[in-house]
């Protein structure tokens, strides 16, 4: 496994042209805050898992920070070769003592436990949540910006652009009702600047560790200004990625058999993702373990669970994406095995179509061979690019470190894969440590 390691560090180049540069595959989706167990992490049908956990639960005190959890999940993942995208959720409850301003509103999403219930949410703009957040941020850097098993920060889109209201209640009492945009004289501009600014404090940061910020919608745009929904998101898109191109990624966390729609409109949230191939991923909607009622309103038939979670994953890939996070429940299900398998090689294969740099087809001085087709399905040709004196000894190994082959050739050879499973594997030149390459097995 250590010397797979060896391998994969190797194969990891900086792009000039400044390529989104995020780790691809299917990652486990869990539950906030509970650890994920070893027989998930073994899985060799899924390239990472999500840690989400409450911004309460981290810091239940201010700058009193318990690493226990996320410290817990990375020494799985380093242990079983996994990557983890760290997710904080929510706010914490000590926001309100110290002066950070909130509103009100009755929750009108059907999904929600507190469904048609009085909550509350902060101000994205007050003075002391920006301060805390990017407190969260700087502690979450001393922690984790220099682990290469981070592979993703899923931050800023979230805490600042999901969720606004349409209405709020002035008045908690006699709920008394005003449009939000009013209540609070919200400026999308404004709001974008500092979303802008939030994401070159987070980029100072991470230097490596590719963020993915939530393309959101603000429902109340239109109303409030004239402009589209997408408006705010059109603002701190297009500074990101203008930016910090090979590091600000695109993450929506609703996709389905049937979101985003085949058609869109220049003012969804889902053309800004549409129009960025590449740098995108997405959480599923939900599982499909219910029916699959919930991911599958538009009524795609038949109604089977795999047949739903393809489609949603075929959505994805439409879009581009190279990452998807499924739930726990979805890769656990012995019946949708071979579907988590095909996702996870469909999203390696679209990241490497995406990365020409770090490409299998890409014939290099150092590498001194090439391979093809790529995807390959029966057979893979291999071929040195001069012929060789002595004999050399070419190792394949699987996604999961095993070596499943080992040839040794001076010139050309035609290898039967056609009984290999379906997935990645490396080709790795015994002789010269710097020789390797990748290819997916359709």
């Amino acid at each position: 496994m250590h010397k797979l390691f060896l391998i994969l560090c190797l194969l990891i180049s900086i792009n000039t042209e400044a390529q989104f540069t995020g780790e691809s595959g299917v990652y486990y989706l869990g539950t906030a805050n509970i650890p994920i167990s070893i027989t998930n992490y073994s899985n060799p049908n899924i390239n990472g898992v999500v840690v989400r956990f409450t911004w309460d639960v981290l810091e239940p005190t201010p700058n009193n920070f318990n690493w226990t959890f996320i410290d817990g999940e990375i020494t799985k993942a380093i242990t079983y070769n996994k990557k983890i995208s760290l997710q904080p959720l929510g706010v914490p409850h000590w926001l309100d003592s110290i002066g950070v301003q909130q509103y009100y509103y009755i929750d009108k999403n059907t999904a929600h436990s507190t469904y048609g219930h009085i909550v509350s949410n902060v101000l994205p703009w007050d003075s002391i949540y920006v301060i805390r957040y990017k407190n969260l941020l700087q502690q979450l850097a001393v922690k984790y910006s220099s682990n290469p098993t981070v592979s993703y920060i899923n931050a800023i889109g979230v805490a600042f652009s999901r969720g606004l209201p349409d209405t709020v209640l002035t008045d908690t009492t006699l709920l008394i009702k005003q449009p939000f945009w009013t209540a609070y004289n919200y400026n999308a501009d404004t709001l974008g600047l500092l979303m802008n600014h939030i994401t070159d404090y987070y980029m100072a940061l991470f230097p490596s560790t590719p963020l993915w910020c939530s393309v959101d919608y603000v429902i109340f745009q239109p109303n409030a200004t004239g402009q589209a929904r997408n408006y705010l998101a059109t603002i701190y898109c297009n500074y990101g990625i203008t930016n910090y191109s090979d590091r600000f990624g695109l993450f929506r966390e609703d996709i389905s058999a049937c979101n985003p729609p085949s058609s869109v409109s220049s003012g969804s949230q889902w053309y800004i993702m549409q129009q960025n191939h590449c740098r995108t991923g997405a959480q599923m909607l939900w599982s499909v373990q219910d029916g699959p009622t919930r991911m599958n309103p538009c009524g795609i038939l038949p109604n089977t669970k795999a047949i739903v979670l393809d489609s949603s994953v075929n959505k994805g890939l439409s879009y581009g994406m190279r990452y998807l996070e499924i739930y726990g429940a979805d890769i656990s299900d012995a019946s949708l095995t071979t579907s988590i398998q095909q996702a996870n090689t469909k999203l390696i294969a679209k990241g490497l179509e995406c990365n020409p740099s770090n490409d299998i087809n890409q014939q290099t001085k150092e590498t001194g061979f090439s391979i093809y087709p790529n995807p390959a399905t029966v057979t893979l040709n291999i071929s040195f690019w001069h012929k060789q004196s002595d004999k050399q000894q070419i190792e394949i190994y699987n996604s999961i470190g095993l070596l499943i082959k080992e040839i040794a050739i001076t010139d050309a050879v035609e290898l039967n894969i056609a009984n290999l499973p379906i997935g990645l594997y490396f080709i790795h030149c015994k002789n010269n440590l710097l020789s390797t390459q990748k290819f997916i097995k359709q």
